[in-house]
């Protein structure tokens, strides 16, 4: 099997995307300490659930590393559950989702960049 020649397009996407993971990370580490490390069952729930679009985002990251249409899939579907998931609140919908789209385009640009070079 031959290596896959990442495009600058493809590359930008991993950095962003990694960026965005750690950013988003920092978020909920600093959640958890906010609430003292330790709570109810439902405060660890909160935290748990918040976690859960960390490991997604992390999956697509490196994933898309080799295949760019996973990572572009999993980042517009984050960005689509995003939207729906500030649904009445949509001033934070371009705020909260627009990175993701942003990656998401980004991963697939490089997946037509690389099936164009394969074809071509």
């Amino acid at each position: 099997m031959a290596m896959r020649k990442a495009s600058a397009v493809g590359w930008v996407a991993r950095v962003l995307g990694i960026l965005l993971v750690v950013v988003m990370a920092y978020g909920w580490w600093d959640e958890v300490q906010a609430r003292g490390g330790r709570g109810t069952w439902l405060e660890q729930w909160a935290v748990i659930t918040h976690v859960i679009p960390g490991l997604v985002l992390i999956a697509a990251v490196v994933l898309g590393w080799s295949w760019p249409l996973v990572g572009a899939i999993g980042f517009l579907g984050y960005a689509v559950a995003t939207v729906f998931s500030y649904a009445p609140e949509w001033a934070y919908a371009p705020l909260v989702s627009g990175p993701p789209i942003l990656i998401g385009l980004l991963f697939l640009i490089d997946w037509l960049l690389s099936r164009r070079r394969i074809t071509a």
